[in-house]
């Protein structure tokens, strides 16, 4: 079964990750505000409650008669206490309410007629719910119990002594309804919040999505119309860095192909008309000797020199062809190029020797050693030679020198130069000059230089022309 990875849009992306942030940080809101409260009222009910523990047993033990009599005599003072160690404890907040009750959990202080109906009422469902739980009155630690929508803290205190055969306790209680109510309060307003947020986030995420995307799809239609061959450069500025940069770029690339595609269609225009022309000599030729109306053997030279002339036009576009599409593939070796120099001229000193040129050499003394690929420098080297054999009178210098980390290589001729008009086509693919060949030798002369990070110039006058390779070494 094929897998298919369904594709999601960059709206619905930013929508989902605008959403999951601002319900991650309101949540985490949330739940640092109800730990942090949680962790306040325990601190508070702890310091109040464990308080009044403290404070029941500083004489030894919880005396009934010091708890709440009818008529509560002036405290008692313990030799070395002060006033304020003899009151009890209050807390910073929350209703605090005093209860004695005894092992069945009824009530036994304060009474009914101590209080209204409805304080003496809650007091009452705090104990009917301490019976119903039931609640261990002998374990002094804090607890918790909800009566009535209420929540109260508490710690029960054994006194001492027993009253009616009964064992009577005090429990001290604090109410916090209020503090929990207003933390309930609060997170519902900070849900509210969420809410509103989410539903700004939703506006927000739809408003930067339509931002993002509208250059994205402008951006698409261009890519798409250079995959159609419609290469004319986009025109639409971006204010975004990356946008703008890769609307640059592509203008860049579009403008490339532009040329590529032009230099493509005279290409096989300038490769068809050479290829006719050779072929068509060839032809007529051949016809001639067929009607035996030329020469056999000035036909034949003719055919045969128009076939090599046609061979060599074929090798070089396939070397070209070849230099095109292995731009990447380069092989760096390092070589002295003076060797590999010397073997160009020794392939080309019969060529020259037959029509009195002469080679006259200057090279460093000391190993000129570079990075390069050794066969496809020495075909430029050698196609720069043979054209100077082609319009040399009678001497070639060829120097090759090492000076300011650049190895420089120079073949002078002395034959009549390269005209103005010429000079600055000469490595246009294609372009014959005066005495030309097929327009193909120079041009891979400068792709080779290219791919080897170095330059070439020409300088030509009426006492001949100059080609200085450049190589820089670090």
């Amino acid at each position: 079964m094929k897998k298919t990875n369904k594709k999601t849009s960059i709206r619905i992306r930013i929508l989902l990750w605008v959403l999951l942030l601002i319900s991650f940080i309101l949540i985490l809101i949330i739940a640092v505000f109800n730990v942090l409260v949680a962790q306040y009222i325990k601190g508070n009910v702890n310091d109040q409650l464990y308080g009044i523990k403290d404070w029941a047993y500083q004489s030894g033990q919880l005396d009934a008669r010091f708890v709440f009599p009818p008529n509560p005599p002036p405290p008692v003072k313990e030799p070395g206490q002060t006033d304020e160690q003899r009151k009890i404890p209050r807390g910073s907040f929350g209703r605090a309410e005093v209860l004695i009750v005894n092992e069945d959990f009824d009530l036994l202080f304060p009474d009914n007629s101590r209080l209204f109906i409805r304080e003496y009422n809650d007091l009452t469902e705090i104990t009917a719910q301490l019976k119903k739980q039931p609640v261990n009155l002998n374990n002094e630690e804090i607890m918790r119990i909800h009566v009535s929508e209420r929540e109260y803290y508490f710690i029960s205190l054994k006194i001492a002594g027993k009253q009616n055969n009964e064992q009577t306790y005090l429990l001290y209680c604090i109410d916090m309804t209020s503090i929990t109510n207003f933390s309930h309060r609060i997170n519902i307003v900070l849900l509210l919040v969420l809410l509103l947020a989410l539903v700004l986030s939703i506006g927000l995420a739809i408003l930067l999505s339509v931002i993002i995307t509208k250059p994205i799809k402008e951006l698409t239609s261009f890519a798409d119309r250079i995959g159609h061959g419609n290469f004319q450069t986009s025109e639409a500025s971006y204010q975004d860095l990356e946008l703008s940069t890769l609307s640059d770029s592509m203008n860049t690339a579009a403008k490339q192909l532009d040329k590529y595609d032009h230099e493509q269609k005279v290409f096989f225009q300038n490769v068809s008309h050479e290829l006719r022309t050779p072929l068509q000599s060839i032809k007529s030729n051949a016809e001639a000797i067929e009607y035996q109306v030329m020469d056999y053997t000035k036909a034949s030279r003719i055919i045969i020199s128009e076939t090599d002339r046609l061979s060599e036009m074929v090798d070089g576009l396939l070397y070209f062809s070849y230099l095109d599409s292995t731009k990447a593939q380069i092989s760096l070796e390092a070589h002295d190029i003076r060797e590999f120099l010397s073997n160009c001229i020794e392939r080309q000193r019969t060529i020259a020797d037959n029509q009195n040129i002469q080679f006259v050499c200057s090279f460093d003394k000391k190993p000129l050693m570079m990075l390069c690929d050794e066969k496809r420098l020495s075909r430029a080297f050698s196609n720069v030679l043979s054209n100077a054999i082609r319009y040399a009178k009678q001497t070639i210098h060829i120097t090759c020198l090492y000076s300011d980390k650049t190895i420089k290589v120079i073949i002078q001729d002395d034959g009549e130069g390269i005209t103005p008009e010429e000079l600055p086509h000469i490595f246009d693919r294609f372009f014959k000059g005066h005495r030309g060949n097929h327009g193909i030798g120079l041009s891979i002369v400068k792709t080779v230089v290219d791919q080897h990070q170095g330059t070439i110039e020409v300088h030509s006058s009426s006492e001949g022309s100059t080609f200085t390779f450049l190589f820089t070494t670090g």
